[in-house]
């Protein structure tokens, strides 16, 4: 019997090696396994197309297991619930180019449907991808990745795929900005900022959705592209831009927003601790204390409260948000729907 207020989730923890957890409302990365009802489940297991399953028998919630690796670098897995199957995907993914690149799939709508797994990606900055990254990203069956940095964002990292890959590029330029600035670390480390709350960023995702509206369409758009296999949308955290263009995805596809709002607040595992690690010596020299920055760093949960706010307040909801632009419409109300959830 799965808990309905938590998200089961397969974590790998070794070479062939796995096991699944529970993914928490608000979760932390060292307390997946530490505040979960008990259960278990008769798991089956296969590749991620889910084509062909083979039984792994009754696996305990925290237990580690072997998979082998005929199954590919991201397995899929699923148990029999009395509604159906319910399937159990790996949420993050582990590439030694990134530190946040991440499965949206798996959660459940309002309706009960699941979204599938290895349809939509999302992630960090990508242009540290090694060739064995690449490899397991052709194995996603990607063919196309969204970048919604700035051009010089991009000009510092660029984002080159393997010229034999076949995926496309598709550059959706968005800016964050707060006080007016954009490159905020080098206006801290001059003391010209000097402390970021959580209200600038919940300030700066209003901004970013009264201003970028027709690109978060577009975004929208081509994460639900009938057509598509697989995509990844990815800026330079993985936390802001794609965080908010993930959201809009999941509200348009009615997942609640407790799910949203966990998926969101993953960058907080996976991203934040790298991302002050990084910088942490330099704050240091300038005599900056991380404290006064630490909602920059990370997924601001007034932030993403705040969009859900002016998305209602304002545009009666995501789809009148996003359904606008006559250009980008017809594609987000049409044949996505089997592409996007398990049937």
């Amino acid at each position: 019997m799965i808990n309905s207020n938590f998200i089961p989730v397969a974590i790998k923890t070794g070479t062939d090696s796995y096991l699944i957890a529970y993914q928490l409302p608000e979760p932390m990365l060292d307390e997946w396994n530490s505040r979960t009802p008990d259960a278990q489940f008769k798991l089956e297991v296969s590749g991620l197309e889910g084509d062909t399953w083979t039984p792994l028998g009754v696996k305990k919630i925290g237990q580690s297991f072997t998979v082998p690796k005929s199954f590919g670098p991201v397995p899929l897995f699923r148990t029999e619930t009395e509604a159906g199957y319910r399937y159990i995907g790996l949420r993050k993914i582990d590439l030694q180019g990134t530190s946040n690149f991440r499965d949206i799939g798996g959660y459940l709508t309002e309706k009960g449907s699941q979204l599938r797994f290895g349809r939509i990606f999302r992630s960090d900055n990508l242009s540290r991808l090694t060739d064995s990254d690449w490899e397991v990203i052709k194995e996603l069956g990607v063919s196309k990745i969204i970048d919604l940095r700035r051009s010089d964002e991009k000009a510092r990292s660029q984002t080159v795929a393997p010229r034999d890959s076949g995926i496309e590029i598709i550059e959706i330029p968005i800016d964050v900005e707060i006080f007016g600035k954009s490159e905020l670390i080098e206006h801290i480390l001059s003391k010209e900022i000097k402390r970021v709350t959580n209200d600038d960023m919940a300030q700066m995702y209003e901004d970013l959705l009264a201003k970028y509206r027709s690109k978060f369409a577009q975004t929208v758009s081509l994460l639900l592209e009938p057509t598509q296999a697989s995509t990844i949308v990815h800026c330079t955290a993985g936390k802001d831009r794609t965080g908010l263009s993930v959201a809009l995805v999941q509200l348009l596809l009615s997942v609640p927003r407790q799910q949203i709002m966990s998926d969101f607040l993953l960058s907080n595992a996976f991203r934040t601790p790298t991302r002050i690690a990084a910088l942490s010596e330099k704050l240091k020299s300038h005599q900056v204390d991380i404290d006064d920055i630490v909602p920059y760093l990370s997924a601001s949960k007034q932030a993403l409260l705040r969009a859900f706010k002016i998305l209602d307040s304002q545009y009666e909801g995501a789809t009148d948000y996003l359904n606008f632009d006559e250009t980008y419409a017809p594609t987000l109300a049409s044949e996505w729907k089997t592409r996007i959830f398990y049937t």
